[in-house]
């Protein structure tokens, strides 16, 4: 079976995926809707997120992310950038996802196209491999989403940036310091990126011939090696 819409696409992503990658195999434009999906999501919690907490709070935060690795100079200088960059955080918040989506999609992509050479009968282009990276990311907008009902319902507006995080390795286990060598690491990690990485791993058994095992090795390879050169760094700090 395969989803005869793109609407019916976006529903099944979540609770059929193989169905909706079924569809998507031979659907033409599909993806810009995903795309579109995972930005409205993200700059809503962005947006909704910068006018709510105490921009002074925020600033204090970050001052004490700095940690005691720099010199008083260095200090001051990165106080100082915090502060002149207060102001426009919440551009740069709303704009970054957009360029990292679409930079480290393309990436994937290249990375798909060239996997999929192993298997004969597949030729899929890259324009198509990105659509199928995107779709991939789709349980953003439900981390998205998430972040939103945090943010609305926190009777407070002394909010941590970490909120963006919630379901982490981290927070849901782990409750490192973030002066920790591992903590950006562990923040990385979670139930969402566990959950794209089981979309890219149906995805890949939907749209090439790969073996199940191929399928689960291919697709979790770039994540594997991701981490494991960030773990790699982390321990040698």
């Amino acid at each position: 079976m395969k989803s005869a819409t793109v609407f019916g696409a976006i529903t099944d992503i979540f609770l059929s995926p193989t169905k909706a990658f079924n569809g998507l195999k031979e659907a033409k434009g599909w993806s810009w809707s995903a795309f579109l999906l995972i930005i409205l999501f993200s700059s809503v919690a962005m947006y909704l997120f910068y006018t709510t907490v105490d921009p002074n709070y925020l600033v204090d935060q970050q001052i004490a992310a700095l940690g005691d690795e720099l010199t008083a100079q260095e200090h001051d200088a990165a106080v100082n950038g915090i502060k002149q960059f207060a102001d426009i955080q919440i551009y740069f918040a709303i704009c970054a996802p957009i360029v990292a989506i679409a930079l480290f999609n393309a990436l994937y992509a290249f990375y798909f196209m060239l996997i999929s050479k192993i298997d004969p009968q597949s030729d899929m282009k890259f324009g198509a491999w990105y659509g199928f990276s995107i779709w991939t990311m789709m349980p953003a907008v439900i981390n998205s989403l998430g972040t939103i009902i945090l943010v609305t319902t926190a009777k407070t507006d002394q909010l941590s940036q970490s909120i963006f995080n919630y379901a982490s390795l981290n927070q849901l286990v782990l409750n490192l310091d973030i002066h920790n060598a591992y903590y950006g690491l562990v923040e990385s990690i979670g139930l969402f990126t566990v959950w794209g990485m089981i979309l890219t791993i149906i995805g890949l058994k939907s749209w090439t011939n790969f073996t199940k095992n191929q399928a689960v090795i291919y697709g979790l390879l770039p994540s594997v090696v991701i981490f494991g050169i960030w773990f790699l760094i982390a321990t040698l700090k």
